[in-house]
């Protein structure tokens, strides 16, 4: 049977879909040739498609500046530790609203689903969390996403598809509750655990606003905040004696570009190795079993 050919209406979906592509990778595109150009070609403006004037005088200045260090290894903690914590909260709660004769498991998850909508607003939490005296400290940035709505659901929906004969021969077999979640579940939840691990990580990883209300001292800082803190105030001192070291060589513009690839390149080089699993777990957690 010979194959369909294309239609004009194929041919438009084409064009389309290119330029889609296009306005989603040119932003990242630009921001790599303005890191890398000399800032004479830099100050000149325009679009970017490659570096102009080769120079690698930022990512010097910026790997030689302590402020961004210190920022850097705070948000790698804050996102390994939230990520690592919510997702075996998450894991556990969606696990045993899963199981058919957990009592008021319904009305549990629609406890769960009405914090989807609603929530307690961002002057309360404030409120609370200076009261209890946890400003400046990085558990206001943990506890708020430890449980999320969104991903319990998934996860609920992911386990209630696994074979309910594979618990039950556990259970015969003389294996406890926490033994079947931790040696047959877990392993069989492989695909949307590291789903909703990307979902968590980026989301603390990209996180500023948290950071920016709860904490004050500066040895504190995330990255993220101290991006944000650099492209609102567009400040010269903003990264501790970063223009300095470069002998004033290079411009502002060429400093945000260099924090906000440095910034998304850990994402960049995970997603790679967890993509088999990210649509594969999205698509099983969306179906209701």
């Amino acid at each position: 049977m010979a194959g369909r050919k294309s239609t004009w209406f194929d041919w438009l979906n084409y064009v389309f879909m290119v330029l889609l592509c296009f306005t989603m990778v040119y932003p990242f595109l630009h921001t790599f040739s303005l890191s890398f150009s000399s800032p004479l070609e830099a100050g000149k403006g325009g679009f970017m498609f490659w570096p102009r004037g080769f120079q690698l005088d930022t990512y010097k200045g910026l790997f030689h500046d302590d402020v961004f260090w210190r920022s850097y290894l705070n948000i790698v903690i804050v996102t390994v530790v939230g990520t690592v914590g919510c997702l075996l909260l998450t894991a556990g709660a969606a696990y045993t609203l899963s199981l058919p004769h957990y009592p008021f498991r319904r009305f549990i998850t629609m406890m769960i689903v009405f914090t989807m909508f609603f929530s307690g607003g961002i002057i309360p939490s404030y409120l609370l969390v200076k009261q209890l005296n946890l400003m400046d400290s990085w558990i206001p940035l943990w506890v708020p996403g430890l449980i999320a709505g969104f991903n319990i659901i998934l996860l609920i929906n992911f386990f209630r598809q696994i074979p309910a004969e594979l618990r039950e021969a556990a259970v015969i077999d003389g294996a406890s509750d926490f033994a079947v979640f931790l040696r047959i579940v877990i392993p069989l939840s492989k695909p949307v655990l590291a789903t909703v691990g990307l979902f968590l990580a980026v989301m603390f990883w990209n996180d500023w606003f948290s950071a920016y209300l709860y904490i004050n001292d500066p040895n504190k800082y995330t990255l993220p905040l101290i991006l944000r803190k650099y492209v609102a105030n567009a400040e010269m001192d903003s990264l501790s004696g970063f223009i300095r070291s470069t002998n004033n060589r290079i411009l502002p513009g060429q400093v945000k570009a260099t924090v906000i690839l440095v910034g998304v390149l850990p994402t960049l080089i995970i997603y790679p190795f967890i993509q088999k699993y990210f649509v594969k777990g999205v698509t099983l957690g969306s179906l209701k079993g």
